[in-house]
């Protein structure tokens, strides 16, 4: 398997964490799935170790490594880590006690097969959340605020590189991100989803790898824009990328969280 990096602000419940959820986890699947214990034959890692982080907490999160039987979080926050788990964004991820964004975790786990890929590793992370974090989940519909990712009229301005399949994202300061060879828009879709807290659909149709930055006002922030502050995220998608995104309703499936607790010591 190939080498997936994610370089995240995680803190911003930013999980996604980095890039690889799927967006066909928005589609209406009609039934639960809880976890009360370890299912019998679950799959799960040979060894792991989580470690609380102490403060001061770091402004920025990363890398999540996803390799080889192998995930790693150098900074990893919960509600992200269960996103990424049950393949679903961040924002989808309702519930919880209040830590779940506030207190970060070194996570190092391993699996005893060396080339188990991303989709095994995902089932072996749930695992690991139900035995260490006491985890127990379901899934519902809800109707709930949903925005699709369009090419804006005058055409989208990314440049496809042609690159390798690197999927870096690392934030370089307070509203600004950049992409490295982002092989999907996934990364995108999930740092939008975060920070408009409600789902965000990739209907641009594109296919390539991109470079490219993002410099906005985050929406959650309370003070008031400046003359001088950077536009904010509708504006700087359209005029930053081409893209458009555009508010709807309909229903979301989102991951609810029945019980959870800090993590088994080591």
């Amino acid at each position: 398997m190939g080498l997936v990096v994610y370089k995240l602000n995680l803190r911003k419940t930013l999980a996604v964490l980095a890039a690889i959820t799927s967006v066909m986890a928005l589609q209406i699947r009609g039934q639960s799935s809880q976890g009360t214990a370890t299912p019998k034959g679950s799959l799960a890692f040979e060894v792991a170790s989580i470690k609380p982080i102490p403060p001061p907490i770091p402004s920025g999160g990363g890398p999540w490594i996803v390799t080889h039987g192998r995930f790693r979080a150098e900074t990893g926050f919960v509600r992200g880590m269960v996103a990424w788990a049950h393949n679903v964004l961040a924002a989808q991820v309702k519930g919880g006690p209040d830590w779940l964004d506030r207190e970060p975790y070194y996570v190092d786990a391993r699996a005893g097969d060396p080339e188990a890929g991303p989709d095994q590793i995902r089932l072996m992370l749930q695992t690991l959340l139900m035995d260490r974090f006491k985890l127990v989940v379901h899934r519902e519909t809800q109707q709930g605020n949903v925005y699709k990712l369009v090419v804006g009229k005058n055409g989208s301005k990314l440049q496809d590189t042609k690159g390798g399949l690197k999927n870096y994202i690392n934030w370089t300061g307070p509203g600004q991100v950049t992409f490295t060879e982002n092989s999907t828009l996934l990364g995108l879709i999930n740092i939008l989803s975060s920070l408009l807290g409600s789902p965000v659909l990739d209907e641009t149709g594109l296919r390539g790898s991109y470079n490219f930055s993002l410099e906005f006002t985050d929406p959650r922030d309370p003070r008031p824009r400046q003359a001088d502050s950077a536009p904010d995220l509708f504006a700087a998608v359209q005029e930053q990328l081409g893209l458009q995104l555009q508010a709807t309703k309909g229903p979301v499936e989102v991951l609810v969280i029945d019980h959870m607790e800090r993590p088994s010591a080591n």
